[in-house]
């Protein structure tokens, strides 16, 4: 590969497949994103990747750039010594769904803004240099520079406008990495123990459509706050004879003895024996938890920050189902039940991402009718929809009339129990029909805890 085929940073193979890859998926999501080819320079795209994905990336010197590459120089330099890439490398370092957003987000804000001064500024000269600027980001843009443009501008005042839109397309981008990251965050896509199905790469377009979106924002920014996001988990054991060591006991089960016991006199042994009283290793395995089942209601009073509380509720819930390798389910209701959407236990990152976009979409609105929710999921369990699940949650404000003989005989028809999460009021039907019963008023972090951790 001639010196004109690479990029700027030193050690950095850029005909390696891996690094052209990088390069090749930034150019496909910016065509997703923008609906047109860009034909933006690639070695240009696989730097602005590298330069948030190393821990230390060391650029090239300025007498090693080919001619007429100077403006991609200059914008990597500024990424380079910018005090926002450097403050989120702690988040974008070796994390290629993080940094290939915001390498995205950057080059799309770039363009956009540049294009934007070319189209609608007063001055002749900005529109020149904004469009310079942009040809100068293009494939094989080197071969432009016979055309000595450059020398007919103001230098300075190219370089001010470069400053500025990287300014602006930087900040846009570290924006959009924070959502990504939460998501990541929420769904245990980053956390010990959940490997890296959940990368988001592939779907990275799909990814900063969510990211945009302001009611997934509104919830992302709520549950970023929750430094104990993640770590809870429901682990419940049975005592089992070849399970897992969890310490002693005494008792008389010769398999679980413990083999310093074998060591007694023969009298005293058969005594202890006799007496339950022989040391012995306590055994445990973990139980299978079945799926989360959530019944969520969207009606007219729930809109608002009720709703957007119920919402960041069911993302968490999904980030426990995920957690403890559970299938997730959640149904919409208001006066009539929605769609079942589920989220199975091994589910792509695909899966989950319509399931956060399907969630971003729903509004309040319609009349509320319990009682209808609660018999819908108890036929999705009979009628074999849904398996293994012994727990319905509900989240309502409602107070609605509950046919009280109906929902207990369907509850003990699927044979499951109803937990209901009562948002800033009370039903008394729905109280004495639940075996567990909730109310929140603060709609805060406290709040969404006591659900998901009940």
């Amino acid at each position: 590969m001639s010196e004109e085929e690479e990029g700027f940073l030193r050690g950095i193979d850029y005909s390696d497949p891996l690094v052209r890859y990088r390069g090749e998926r930034i150019n496909y999501t910016l065509k997703k994103l923008s609906g047109r080819d860009l034909q933006l320079d690639e070695n240009f795209l696989i730097d602005t990747y590298y330069i948030h994905y190393l821990p230390m990336p060391i650029p090239k010197t300025k007498e090693d750039i080919p001619k007429g590459k100077e403006i991609m120089y200059k914008f990597i330099d500024m990424m380079m010594n910018s005090p926002l890439v450097e403050e989120n490398r702690n988040y974008s370092m070796v994390n290629s769904a993080v940094s290939m957003a915001l390498s995205v987000s950057y080059v799309q804000n770039l363009v956009e803004e540049l294009e934007r001064i070319k189209r609608t500024s007063q001055s002749q000269e900005e529109r020149q240099m904004a469009e310079q600027i942009l040809n100068g980001l293009m494939k094989g843009s080197g071969s432009k520079e016979g055309q000595k443009q450059q020398q007919q501008q103001d230098m300075q005042q190219m370089e001010k406008m470069m400053k500025q839109v990287n300014d602006k397309a930087l900040s846009k981008a570290i924006e959009d990495s924070e959502s990504v990251r939460n998501l990541q965050k929420i769904i245990g896509g980053n956390g010990a123990g959940t490997g890296s199905i959940l990368n988001f790469e592939g779907e990275i377009h799909e990814v900063l459509r969510l990211a945009r979106n302001t009611e997934i924002k509104k919830i992302l920014e709520f549950l970023s706050g929750m430094p104990r996001l993640g770590s809870f988990t429901k682990k419940r054991t049975t005592r089992f004879s070849r399970g897992e060591l969890y310490g002693y006991e005494e008792g008389s089960d010769l398999e679980r003895i413990v083999s310093s016991e074998l060591a007694l006199p023969e009298e005293l042994f058969y005594v202890k024996l006799a007496e339950s009283q022989l040391l012995l290793y306590q055994k445990r395995i973990k139980e299978v938890l079945g799926p989360i089942y959530l019944l969520l209601d969207k009606s007219g009073s729930m809109d608002g920050e009720k709703i957007i509380w119920a919402k960041a509720v069911a993302l968490a819930l999904y980030s426990r189902a995920r957690r403890e390798n559970r299938d997730f389910y959640i149904r919409f209701f208001d006066n009539i039940p929605y769609p079942l959407i589920k989220v199975p236990k091994n589910a792509k990152s695909k899966d989950v991402i319509k399931m956060i976009e399907y969630i971003g979409k729903i509004r309040g609105g319609g009349g509320t009718d319990i009682s209808r929710s609660v018999i819908s999921a108890c036929e999705d369990i009979k009628e074999g929809h849904v398996k293994g699940v012994s727990e319905i949650i509900l989240l309502t404000d409602g107070e609605d009339k509950i046919a009280e003989t109906t929902v207990r005989r369907s509850l003990k028809e699927a044979n499951s129990t109803l937990i209901s999460v009562m948002i800033r009021g009370d039903n008394a039907d729905l109280r004495r029909v639940s075996d567990q019963y909730l109310v929140v008023y603060k709609l805060d972090h406290e709040d969404l805890l006591k659900v998901v951790e009940a």
